[in-house]
């Protein structure tokens, strides 16, 4: 049986209950099989999802920013 690994795939901010933010968080992914890069081949699938639900996010962010912006000067 392969042991447990847990690898930090990224940094992320938290939202505490009272709205403050925690920043500066490690995002730990469990696995079990190690490359020989101390990495494994499902990491940057991972954080590449990650990264694109992210993107999403800021996109949707910085549009509804722009869509703001229009509204008040006209």
């Amino acid at each position: 049986m392969a042991q447990d690994c847990y690898v930090k795939t990224a940094y992320i901010a938290l939202r505490n209950v009272d709205g403050s933010v925690m920043q500066n968080v490690p995002l730990y992914v469990k696995t079990s099989e190690l490359n020989k890069n101390g990495t494994t081949d499902n990491q940057e699938q991972i954080m590449r999802r990650i990264a694109e639900i992210m993107i999403r996010r800021y996109e949707k962010q910085i549009s509804d920013y722009m869509t703001d912006l229009k509204t008040k000067t006209s």
